[in-house]
This record gives structure tokens, C-alpha cells and sequence, in this order.
């Protein structure tokens, strides 16, 4: 019985440890069903006080049917990305603004503290990734697959009036 006991604790824990292997990994594409050409970001900021953020490009060209892009994971952030598509080229470009923290007003009262909205809270990305390496999620027939782009070359910063 003792025995038992041992074997089936090293199974749960060996189960165990196998199902929390599977949640964090996603499959990247090495080839994927298209070439990138261009990978370039920025970041920006606004004549507003706390209007900032960054742009993503990702241009190339493709040769298969079928395909669609629809999101860009980029530094930590998800971007979602309306590709625009010309024969065989398409082009991929994603924005994401810095929600600035909100102040809330602390009462001793708590009617008083109505008014307060929740805390902006940024959810994790599925990947680890470098500065300047971004996942493109793309699908063929409706199959989803993911392609690590690396080097992404930084351009200057822009700064709107």
C-alpha cells in the first residue's frame, strides 16, 4: 500500500508539472507564408500632458491565399493591427497610447469617494520577449500561428503639437 501511495503522488505531481509546460508555450513560426521587409518603431508624444506611446510597422510580402493578420505583441504590449493588403504586399502597422494614472481623490468618507474610477491595470503578454523583437499572429484558413520578427530598427521620436 505505502508503495502505491509513493507511485501515485509522483504521477499527480509528474501531471502536474506537465500541464503548467503547456500554458506559457506558444508554437513560433520559422518559416512562415511570408517574407518581412520592413520592421521599424517609434515612439511619440502629444501636445497633451500624458498623451504618449509608440507605432509599430511591419511591411512584407506574401504568396499564399488565405492569410490574415491580427495582432502584434510589441514590448510587453498587444496591438491590434488592421492590415492593409496591395496584390501581393501588406503592410502592418499597430498603435498603442500610455493611459497616464489616473488620480483619485481619498476621503475619510466613503460616499465621497463615488466619483473614483478603478486603477488602469496592464495585462501580461504571452511571450518573453527583447526590446526590439515583436510576435506577429497571423492565420491560414483560419489555422493560428505565431512568427517572431527580431531587430526592429527604433526611428526617431516624433513629438505632435
Amino acid at each position: 500500500m505505502n508503495r502505491l501511495y509513493k507511485i501515485s503522488i509522483v504521477l499527480v505531481i509528474f501531471i502536474g508539472l506537465l500541464s503548467f509546460t503547456k500554458c506559457k508555450t506558444q508554437n513560433t513560426q520559422n518559416t512562415p507564408p511570408f517574407k518581412v521587409t520592413e520592421k521599424t518603431y517609434f515612439n511619440w508624444a502629444g501636445g497633451k500632458k500624458g498623451s504618449n506611446g509608440t507605432t509599430i510597422k511591419i511591411a512584407g510580402t506574401f504568396s499564399t491565399t488565405n492569410l490574415s493578420f491580427s495582432k502584434i505583441y510589441f514590448q510587453n504590449r498587444e496591438y491590434d493591427v488592421v492590415p492593409e493588403i496591395n496584390g501581393t504586399e501588406f503592410s502592418l502597422v499597430g498603435k498603442y497610447t500610455v493611459l497616464t494614472k489616473r488620480e483619485n481623490d481619498m476621503y475619510s468618507n466613503s460616499i465621497d469617494e463615488y466619483g473614483n474610477k478603478a486603477p488602469i491595470i496592464e495585462k501580461k503578454i504571452p511571450f518573453d520577449l527583447q526590446k526590439d523583437e515583436a510576435i506577429i499572429v497571423y492565420a491560414i484558413s483560419g489555422k493560428e500561428a505565431y512568427y517572431k520578427v527580431k531587430e526592429l530598427k527604433q526611428l526617431e521620436s516624433v513629438s505632435y503639437p
